[in-house]
């Protein structure tokens, strides 16, 4: 068993190796922001059993995401710190992803069921898998993916893959659109024409004034190495989760249908401020934890991407490609409507930021920001450090929205609307004149 496991690692770092160098050798690669683990899944799925049967991809890398996933989204809820004067400055900025998560939710799960009888053959409950790929693109839309899969509906992960590959490039192509235009009706504060980024920015060596610590040791390596330490504390709190959850199906059968990503949520939110409390905080550096996540996030990326079904993508291609033009669609429009209503300071600078956060990745949408702040003068960053202390827990709804759709519908629908409401009252609350 630990020699197969072994194995697969071998296999991942050779196609990861392998995407990385394609991506620097094939610069438009490097123009949408498809990340090596991407071209990597490519690779391998060209190469595997569906392509030219080079090679073999094991029937086991599609089961990497279910259990990666759970460390992933326990990173997620420990280290988060938040002050009320960023809140309600840059309220708009997460009020905005707030009627996003709504309306994508529901537009998705409309599409699906206007495509149900036309493809009876769709997998169950894939209306919800495109707010979690466009939301945060491969990793959450193979998370939401592998949940419905455990519930039977075959295909989903790979039409989440697909999804959200879709919206990476919807995010730059027609955002960069956006950027040009707004830059000629003058709503960019800080630049008068899109400013070219330097080539360093989309792959090659960066230059050593760019290179970040990937973290801090937060306590003596004499006594254990930091990574160990953070690493423990993130399966500590599954552990917490996971006994949690294994007493309560003792009293609560129901529980037993939730999937287990949900337990390290539970534990984080039950162990940090324990450790809060008792001044153990210290000990975790949000650096390393959010590397550890990355780590996990590229695995889980590659070898969904590598094990992607193509019968799903050619017998689906119609309704995928509806869902990707509505959702995004809605999501360009809404925001550029929202924030120039609004009229906030920097408010073309937040919508651009939005439009590549929730169509494709945070990446892309710092990139379009790029493009209109070369000096890095705009509040986004702190702006985005405010979204994802305050708007953190939408990764939470995948096992939730996942077990829910598969037996009630409309309940997803309404879980939709009270995004939407949410917005509309808070939106009234904090901008009532304007």
């Amino acid at each position: 068993m630990l020699e197969n496991v072994f194995n697969d690692m071998v296999l991942v770092s050779l196609l990861l190796a392998a995407g990385f160098v394609v991506r620097e050798i094939i610069k438009p690669l490097q123009k949408i922001f498809l990340p090596a683990c991407i071209v990597g899944g490519l690779i391998g799925l060209a190469l595997g059993q569906q392509g030219l049967k080079i090679i073999t991809i094991p029937d086991s890398f599609s089961g990497y995401t279910n259990i990666l996933m759970r460390i992933i989204l326990t990173t997620v809820v420990l280290g988060v710190s938040i002050t009320v004067k960023k809140v309600v400055e840059h309220v708009d900025f997460t009020l905005l992803a707030v009627f996003l998560f709504g309306g994508q939710l529901i537009l998705g799960v409309i599409v699906a069921m206007a495509f149900s009888g036309m493809f009876p053959l769709l997998p169950d409950g894939w209306g919800i898998l495109g707010v979690f790929a466009f939301f945060g693109a491969h990793g959450p839309a193979a998370s939401a993916g592998a949940i419905l899969e455990e519930y039977g509906s075959s295909g989903a992960i790979s039409m989440a893959m697909v999804l959200a590959t879709g919206g990476v490039i919807i995010s730059m192509t027609v955002g960069m659109f956006i950027v040009n235009y707004g830059i000629r009706k003058g709503w960019s504060k800080f630049v008068t024409e899109p400013k070219k980024q330097p080539a360093w920015f989309f792959g090659g060596p960066l230059p050593e004034k760019e290179q970040e610590s990937l973290g801090k040791t937060t306590t003596t390596p004499l006594s254990v190495n930091t990574l160990m330490l953070n690493l423990s504390i993130i399966l500590a709190a599954y552990f917490i989760g996971n006994v949690i959850f294994k007493i309560g199906m003792v009293f609560i059968p129901v529980l037993s249908k939730l999937n287990a990503m949900l337990y390290g949520i539970v534990g984080g939110l039950i162990l940090w401020p324990i450790m809060k409390r008792c001044k153990y905080d210290k000990f975790v550096d949000k650096n390393v934890l959010s590397n550890i996540s990355s780590f996990c996030l590229e695995i889980v990326v590659l070898t969904a991407m590598a094990s992607v079904s193509l019968d799903i993508i050619v017998e689906f291609w119609l309704p995928i490609l509806v869902d990707i033009i509505i959702s995004c669609g809605f999501t360009v429009l809404f925001s550029m409507w929202y924030m120039k209503k609004l009229h906030n300071d920097q408010w073309f600078e937040k919508a651009c930021m939005q439009i590549g956060n929730c169509t494709g990745s945070t990446a892309n949408g710092l990139a379009l920001v790029r493009a209109i702040d070369p000096k890095g003068e705009s509040c986004i960053p702190e702006a985005l450090g405010v979204y994802n202390a305050v708007f953190f827990w939408w990764q939470m709804l995948a096992p939730v929205l996942g077990a829910l759709i598969l037996t009630n519908l409309w309940a997803v629908i309404g879980i939709g609307g009270v995004f939407i409401l949410a917005g509309i009252v808070l939106t009234r609350l904090f901008f009532k004149r304007k």
